[in-house]
């Protein structure tokens, strides 16, 4: 009897972990991983991280995340910091890849064979990044939390954790909200009038890596940066973890766009070469997602480019 009681709590045991893990992977998480993964690439480390964002328990660290920074501390000091801290840590990956551990092996996937990052310019662009980081992002957040405060619009903090299906419709609409407002954003700055006291400093680097995906004069890191990035959070009223998730997924998805190798595992994607073409010829390319580059035309060079490049295959 004993034995069969202990079986009985065993297979009860069982079928509450499998309960639980079929409540927990359901077509919203599937869904937000899709989301999560189309942004930056599903990489050798993009993909277990986006696993453990989506699937794991985080509702023990977030409720000490709120004891430990209560009420503003959260929207306008720790995700800008941590999104900042994943700028870094990727980014200096990348550079690590381009110039120091293993080019040779890599070059195969280089868009730009010849060409490799000037390790001389390192300075620059550190004391340029750290200043936009600075005197951007973390006003800009206060400025969002300030108007949450006085308008109740907004994103918000509470311990309970939104659901899956709230993240995944609201992640997609922060997609579709920084396509359009990156590309017009980005189409502005191209403007005669603004490209030479603004954008130019961005194109300084016609072969772009991922440490200089925001190396940009601080208007344009606000316009085409930050609120594009952050913009769809403000209409939405976000959960300030749905926003945690955007943004470290966005911001490695912006450094992939940057970084100057077409992987193998992105093979399904036009990114980034579509963006290192932008870099090579200025005038075309300025979205993400290509949808608004076709409606406005403004990617007929990048096929007309790689429409020449098929056609020299097939004479090989």
């Amino acid at each position: 009897l004993k034995s069969r009681g202990r079986a009985a709590n065993t297979c009860r045991r069982t079928g509450e972990g499998r309960s639980g893990l079929l409540a927990m992977v359901d077509p919203w998480s599937i869904g937000l991983l899709a989301v999560y993964l189309g942004a930056c690439g599903p990489s050798p480390t993009a993909l277990p991280f986006a696993l453990w964002c989506v699937f794991g328990d985080h509702a023990a660290w977030w409720k000490l995340a709120m004891e430990y920074f209560p009420g503003w501390q959260l929207t306008t000091v720790i995700i800008p910091l941590v999104s900042i801290v994943i700028y870094w840590i990727n980014g200096l990956f990348l550079l690590l890849l381009d110039t120091i551990w293993r080019p040779q092996v890599l070059q195969q996937y280089k868009l730009q064979k010849d060409q490799q990052f000037d390790m001389q310019k390192l300075g620059r662009v550190v004391k340029n990044l750290l200043f936009n980081q600075a005197f951007v992002i973390f006003p800009f957040a206060a400025a969002v939390t300030l108007l949450r405060y006085m308008t109740g619009v907004g994103p918000y903090v509470s311990e309970t954790l939104p659901s899956h299906k709230e993240m995944c419709l609201q992640t997609i609409g922060f997609v579709l909200v920084d396509e359009v407002l990156f590309y017009y954003g980005h189409r502005l700055l191209h403007h005669k009038s603004i490209y030479g006291k603004c954008h130019k400093l961005h194109h300084e680097f016609t072969a772009p890596i991922g440490l200089v995906a925001i190396y940009c004069h601080p208007f344009e890191m606000l316009v085409s940066n930050v609120i594009p990035l952050f913009g769809g959070c403000v209409p939405f009223c976000s959960h300030g973890f749905t926003v945690l998730g955007w943004v470290v997924f966005g911001i490695l998805g912006t450094q992939t766009h940057h970084c100057g190798f077409h992987w193998p595992w992105m093979g399904y994607d036009h990114q980034p070469s579509f963006h290192d073409f932008h870099h090579q010829k200025f005038n075309c390319n300025y979205g993400n997602i290509t949808w608004l580059d076709k409606l406005h035309g403004t990617d007929k060079m990048y096929k007309e480019h790689h429409a020449k490049l098929s056609k020299a295959a097939k004479a090989d």
